[in-house]
């Protein structure tokens, strides 16, 4: 099971010396920003001739205790010089584990979609996704520079201010640290209820991306039965119902980050009346030069304190996407089982007692049915629109389990072989199984070695021989979204180019010549009885196909596979 720290800690063993670099980087530059105010409190001692006890700790360090003026201020620049380097370094070791970070966890989310089980994108659609990248994982990477490696870096440079500013008056650094904890609790709760708005605000974006992309991907309907104003309405209510969630956060948020300031002018207040109270006691041994390190110290710390009262935002909505993203990397999967270097190409498949229907559907496909497809043969499966055709090839490309019953790849049941070991076997070609890719060559080749651009060249214009000369394609021809821009008849041959490149033992052919001129018809027919007794070939079609020699027909007809004798 994944999880945000398991995600982070596993990404971080592997990066291990980038993250080192950048805890070292943020040491030194923390340690630089606290020398500056030390440093000026010294410059402001000796140049007017006060002297403290307290400092004498700091005296050590080199150049720091000079007499000489010109020795003093080349030290001073120096310090400002070398902390302007280790903060670049460390803004930018930063910077850099948050890109890797989430080029490690979209490659991550990607490959997981890619093989997430067909039923569960049945049942919720590919819209869940949308812009899930963009969005949550810049939460994640803000989750990770800010939320993360500064917050830790800005506790680390708190403590030490608080330490210091102890050293010299423990009273004010109890103060401090007393005012940390308190307005620490008192965003911590105002967040509680920040957390639970933005869910419902993330939630309901999410649904707008989801509304909008089914309804632009069926946009032609929409024209065609001229939808527009019911849509219009309806996504007119969804965002009307943002827009009232979105209030609600903004009212919370900007309730936190008008407190954020408020609460760090309210310490500001305290450590003022303190010091001047102090500095003004008849007893009083606060030193000049002391009394301006305090303020400097004081100084730095605002802006960091500010920082680390802010933080709690990032965290929350960096949780919210850590959550979205860990869901999607949960979801089942395929490939659980390891892969079998498995040849099919003379085994024969049977389907036996197969019982099948589709997920959040009660109606049965297939119930009770058995049939054989035997190696090298051509069997034909005729069946009306509606019949199983397509759970057919669903199941036999276990993209589905079948509810009851077996499928055995020669002596192999399906539960012991791994998806792909199925697949490495079986061309599809079928409508259900669109081309994609910028071109024809990414369209029909998995790769682009040279020696498969001259097979590609070769079968393309073999296949295109009887097409008209405008219709003929080449491999730099662009095909569209999903070869939207090709005709049914361009889309078949390139269907079929992709599949007898691969060389598979399988072929699986789903209504082979639909959308075909008569000539390029005839001469895939002769292509495919020549393959009769070298390849598997599985024939789907509504009615039985004249000149194509089959060994084997089924009809499937009341959820059964029925052999024709």
């Amino acid at each position: 099971m994944k999880t945000k720290w398991r995600l982070i800690t596993e990404f971080a063993k592997t990066n291990s010396y980038l993250f080192l670099a950048t805890f070292l980087s943020g040491l030194l530059y923390n340690v630089l920003t606290l020398l500056i105010p030390i440093s000026i409190g010294r410059f402001y001692e000796f140049n007017f001739g006060f002297s403290s006890h307290r400092l004498q700790i700091i005296k050590s360090v080199p150049f720091i205790n000079t007499q000489v003026f010109t020795e003093f201020l080349i030290f001073f620049f120096c310090i400002v010089g070398i902390r302007f380097v280790f903060e670049y370094i460390n803004k930018y070791l930063i910077a850099l584990i948050c890109e890797k970070f989430a080029k490690n966890l979209r490659e991550k989310l990607f490959a997981h979609q890619l093989q997430v089980a067909t039923e569960v994108y049945d049942q919720k659609g590919i819209g869940k996704y949308l812009l899930r990248y963009s969005g949550d994982l810049k939460s994640i990477q803000n989750y990770i520079s800010r939320g993360l490696l500064r917050f830790l870096q800005d506790v680390f440079l708190i403590a030490i201010l608080l330490v210091a500013i102890a050293y010299i008056d423990i009273n004010l650094g109890l103060i401090l640290s007393g005012s940390i904890i308190i307005f620490s609790l008192i965003l911590f709760f105002i967040n509680k209820l920040l957390y639970t708005i933005s869910v419902k605000r993330r939630n309901k974006r999410s649904q707008i991306l989801s509304f909008i992309n089914t309804r632009l991907r069926g946009i032609h309907t929409i024209k065609a039965f001229n939808k527009y104003t019911p849509e219009e309405k309806r996504y007119r209510k969804r965002s009307g119902e943002l827009l009232e969630i979105g209030k609600k956060y903004q009212k919370v948020a900007s309730s936190i980050q008008a407190l954020i300031p408020a609460l760090t002018y309210v310490m500001l207040g305290i450590l003022m009346s303190y010091v001047y109270y102090s500095n003004n006691a008849k007893d009083s041994t606060v030193d000049q030069s002391v009394l301006l390190i305090l303020i400097l110290l004081i100084i730095s710390f605002l802006p960091i304190f500010r920082r680390i009262l802010r933080v709690s935002i990032v965290w929350k909505l960096g949780n919210i996407s850590f959550e979205k993203l860990i869901k999607i990397l949960s979801l089942k999967a395929e490939n659980s089982l390891d892969f079998q270097n498995l040849e099919l190409e003379n085994k024969r498949i049977a389907f036996k007692d197969i019982t099948f229907s589709y997920p959040n559907s009660d109606r049965e496909v297939f119930k009770n049915t058995s049939f054989t497809i035997e190696p090298k043969n051509t069997t034909a499966i005729i069946g009306n629109s509606g019949a199983g055709k397509s759970a057919f090839v669903g199941l036999l490309l276990k993209m589905y389990p079948p509810k009851k019953g077996n499928i055995t790849y020669g002596k192999n049941t399906i539960d012991q072989l791994s998806e792909k070991s199925i697949r490495k076997n079986i061309a599809v070609i079928s409508k259900d199984f669109p081309l994609y890719g910028k071109d024809v060559y990414e369209a029909i080749v998995y790769s682009r070695k040279k020696h498969k651009k001259h097979k590609s060249v070769a079968l393309l214009k073999d296949l295109q021989q009887f097409e008209h000369p405008k219709d003929v394609l080449t491999l730099d021809d662009r095909i569209g979204d999903l070869g939207n821009i090709l005709t049914g008849s361009q889309k078949k041959i390139l269907m079929y180019c992709r599949a007898l490149l691969t060389n598979k033992p399988i072929l699986l052919i789903d209504e082979p010549f639909e959308e075909l001129n008569p000539e390029t018809e005839d001469y895939i027919k002769s292509l495919l009885n020549g393959m009769k007794g070298k390849k598997t070939i599985i024939i789907l079609d509504k009615n039985p196909i004249d000149g194509l020699d089959t060994d084997n027909s089924y009809f499937i007809k009341e959820n059964q596979f029925i052999k024709q004798l």
